[in-house]
């Protein structure tokens, strides 16, 4: 009966110090549960990453290799691969590498003037760039935009060009699907873009593959001299940007603005210009949600007409009691239409 009694005894004890230690367990478990949901990351603000990689864009040293995809309804997808370099300063350079009927395209800019080389071509064009501080206000205008202008949503966190990117669905106010974005959680830089058509079909994206952020930079990186025997095109100098009221005042007419805009859009009022179609003296007028941007050329007409509107690849053109109106950007056929209607005079 001792022997009996002991090992009862020891089953107790052995009971309870089994049950202390899941006890402790348990408490730690708890303990562990805590402190990962208090210091794990949050899912971020997609409004804060979009505004960071508007931010961002021309601002931060790296090297990379991207593939540029366009895709069609009709074809095979066309793809292109490039390497880029980019310098903070909003400094570059694009070369492309492949494929062989693309082979050898350069974008250099030093900052200050942007170079285009087609060597199949011969062609040169030359482009002078905004000042720096107006680039950069017309960023942090973006960014601002964006807060009341798209719908924004972060879908995770994925690996490109082994870095951690924060996914980003970007949508119009109605719901309809924009673009798709992922963005280096560190920096700031647009790893992936995806764009879509008003079906909600990518048309084009734009991937790196590869990416450093600490690349040596020499003296000919950013600069370009024309060679030999090209066509040099010389692109105006970059339209003076003012308020509405300055630039009426300088072209000497008023204005025709749309009172009911594509959902999210507004009409960024001092950020007008007065350029020239045809020697006329034109208003430039821009629209924008903070993603995605259209402008209004106004022109005064001889012709009191009232022209059908004609539509090609990048521009809408129509003609209406004394107005020439050309809208360039990227909106549906619906939302041109719809604008159309809304400036009669």
């Amino acid at each position: 009966m001792g022997g009996d009694h002991n090992i009862y005894c020891l089953h107790r004890v052995d009971n309870a110090l089994r049950r202390r230690v899941a006890s402790v367990i348990i408490a730690l478990y708890l303990v562990i549960a805590f402190c990962a949901g208090v210091y794990a990351d949050p899912t971020p603000d997609p409004y804060d990453v979009m505004r960071a990689a508007i931010m961002s864009q021309g601002q931060v040293d790296y090297s990379a290799e991207r593939i540029v995809t366009i895709f069609s309804r009709d074809r095979a997808p066309r793809i292109v691969h490039q390497k880029l370099i980019r310098r903070r300063g909003d400094k570059q350079r694009i070369e492309t590498l492949r494929p062989p009927s693309d082979a050898g395209c350069l974008v250099v800019s030093d900052g200050t003037i942007l170079w285009e080389y087609d060597p199949h071509n011969r062609v040169v064009t030359r482009r002078q760039l905004q000042p720096p501080a107006t680039r950069q206000a017309d960023r942090a205008r973006a960014a601002e935009l964006i807060k009341h202008g798209v719908r924004l949503q972060h879908t995770g966190r994925h690996k490109i060009a082994e870095r951690t990117a924060d996914a980003i669905v970007i949508r119009d106010l109605s719901g309809k699907l924009l673009r798709k974005c992922w963005v280096d959680a560190v920096t700031g830089v647009r790893l992936k873009t995806e764009k879509h058509d008003s079906s909600g079909a990518p048309y084009s994206s734009s991937e790196i593959t590869a990416i450093d952020y600490s690349p040596n930079f020499t003296a000919a990186t950013f600069s370009f001299r024309p060679p030999a025997g090209v066509t040099v095109n010389k692109m105006p100098a970059p339209a003076r940007r003012m308020s509405i009221a300055a630039a009426e005042k300088l072209a000497g007419f008023s204005a025709v603005i749309p009172k009911h805009l594509p959902p999210g859009y507004v009409f960024e009022a001092d950020n007008v210009a007065v350029t020239k179609y045809c020697d006329h003296l034109t208003l430039w007028l821009t629209f924008s949600n903070g993603v995605m941007s259209f402008s209004l050329f106004e022109t005064p007409w001889r012709e009191n007409t009232q022209q059908a509107a004609r539509p090609s690849r990048s521009a809408t053109q129509w003609y209406d009691n004394g107005i020439c109106f050309t809208l360039v950007g990227d909106l549906r056929t619906a939302e041109v239409e719809n604008l159309r209607h809304r400036l009669k005079r």
